[in-house]
């Protein structure tokens, strides 16, 4: 009968211990959990500066239907060229106007379906990101080119393009390179390339306005759009120095919050 009473009180014993380490435990587990959320919720973080190297870009998806469309537009500029040049040397040859204009309609045509495809198929990738706005570079200064050199577009404007353009890809390289963000265009950037579009496509058809409409009218001023693409081109230069100016400069200024999707889509790491 003693023995076992003591079974039974050993046994109570040992129920109150394990009761107590499962508590213990569960009571260790619950702070932990919440020590994690209090890290991850409500806090922010400095900003993690992450180099990369050139090659990295070369790991995703190359040859996609969007990245072969932006490198089939910089293809396009040479015949845009030889378009404009031969009609320029003989006039009387308009259809060669006609194939010039058909070009640009198809640069920028191959420009809206680039990106349009790249998210219809999921073929989005780092590469394509860069390789589109360096594709429209080249064939926005192409294009503004031939209209200075054939019909008179203002030179200054031009100049102010190039090197606005060279600081974007200064810009998109070093904080790919230095700071492993990938440089997005904002809207001022795209208004900018569309309007170099309208601006070209409006110069290259002033042979056919001065023939269709005689007299005085607005419409053959094409200049208009290349003071409004001054200002488009200022402005957007505010707007990525405003948002990239401490990432660059000062990036231990930055600090992110992790589930505050719009920052992370703001400083979104590649």
């Amino acid at each position: 009968m003693i023995l076992f009473q003591k079974n039974v009180s050993g046994q109570s014993i040992s129920f109150k211990l394990i009761r107590k380490i499962l508590f213990l435990k569960f009571i260790l587990s619950f702070t932990g959990i919440q020590n994690s959320l209090h890290k991850n919720i409500g806090t922010k973080v400095k900003m993690i500066v992450q180099e990369k190297k050139p090659q990295e870009l070369l790991e995703d998806r190359i040859f996609t239907i969007s990245n072969l469309l932006s490198i089939s537009r910089v293809f396009l500029l040479p015949f845009f060229i030889t378009f404009t040049k031969t009609y320029m040397a003989s006039p009387e040859k308009t259809e060669f106007l006609l194939y010039a204009i058909l070009t640009c309609l198809l640069a920028v045509l191959t420009d809206y379906l680039d990106g349009f495809l790249a998210r219809l198929l999921h073929q989005e990738s780092v590469l394509g990101r860069y390789l589109d706005p360096i594709c429209d570079k080249i064939v926005t200064i192409g294009g503004l080119s031939v209209i200075v050199h054939y019909f008179r577009f203002p030179l200054w404007i031009l100049i102010a393009y190039i090197i606005r353009e060279i600081l974007g890809i200064w810009l998109g390289s070093f904080l790919y390179l230095k700071r492993g963000i990938q440089g997005k265009p904002n809207w001022w950037g795209k208004f900018g390339v569309g309007l170099v579009a309208i601006t070209v496509f409006w110069y290259m058809c002033i042979p056919l306005i001065q023939f269709r409409i005689p007299g005085e009218s607005i419409l053959k001023h094409p200049e208009i759009s290349g003071y409004i693409l001054v200002m488009i081109l200022c402005a957007g230069i505010f707007a990525y120095s405003k948002r990239y100016w401490d990432i660059v400069f000062h990036p231990e200024k930055i600090q992110i919050d992790p589930e505050d999707k719009k920052t992370r889509k703001k400083y979104e790491l590649v």
